[in-house]
């Protein structure tokens, strides 16, 4: 009988023990505000804003312009970020430059044709960050989605996530903007 309890014992102990599941200690950003300034060749700036102020992303946000920009042109871009439930805002920007290399913005464009943008600036292992991007418009007019995500990919013991791809991480934010090109 003693035998048998010992063997219960040391079982349980055995199958109760878990493996423990690693998670990043670095949190994602609460960001309510997306300022996307475009410059064309012509040095004319463009604003175009999405805006929810509460963050909680269950009520329609405040804004959330459509981009309109010219065909045949070359574009620079700045991604500007806020977290507006602080007071005053919070600068999420520069968090995402000190951090960079913990985060990658993606741009998806669809159709892909629209707008050729890439990011133009690196981290410090010379991957791309997205902060700042270039690219040039089609050669004629046309109509489309703009989706700028922001990735959080923050090492998991000690191994770097951020490969200069979408994939691994989290999403800071995920938008799609409507995109047209006149």
């Amino acid at each position: 009988m003693k035998k048998v309890v010992l063997f219960l014992f040391f079982s349980s102990l055995f199958f109760s023990c878990k493996k423990e599941e690693v998670v990043p200690t670095d949190d994602n950003e609460l960001i309510t505000t997306v300022e996307l300034i475009f410059t064309d060749a012509n040095q004319k700036v463009s604003t175009f804003s999405f805006q929810d102020k509460d963050g909680d992303g269950k009520t329609p946000p405040e804004k959330f312009d459509k981009i309109v920009l010219d065909k045949n042109m070359a574009y620079t871009m700045e991604v500007h970020m806020y977290d507006e439930t602080k007071n005053p805002k919070l600068d999420i920007t520069e968090d995402i430059e000190s951090e960079s290399d913990v985060h990658l913005f993606v741009f998806k464009i669809d159709p892909a044709s629209l707008f050729n943008l890439k990011a133009s600036d690196k981290d410090k292992n010379g991957l791309p960050i997205g902060l700042r991007s270039s690219g040039t418009t089609q050669n004629a007019a046309g109509t489309g989605k703009f989706n700028l995500i922001l990735k959080h990919q923050p090492p998991i013991n000690g191994k770097a996530v951020k490969t200069g791809n979408e994939a691994g991480g989290s999403s800071d934010i995920d938008l799609i903007f409507d995109l047209s090109i006149k």
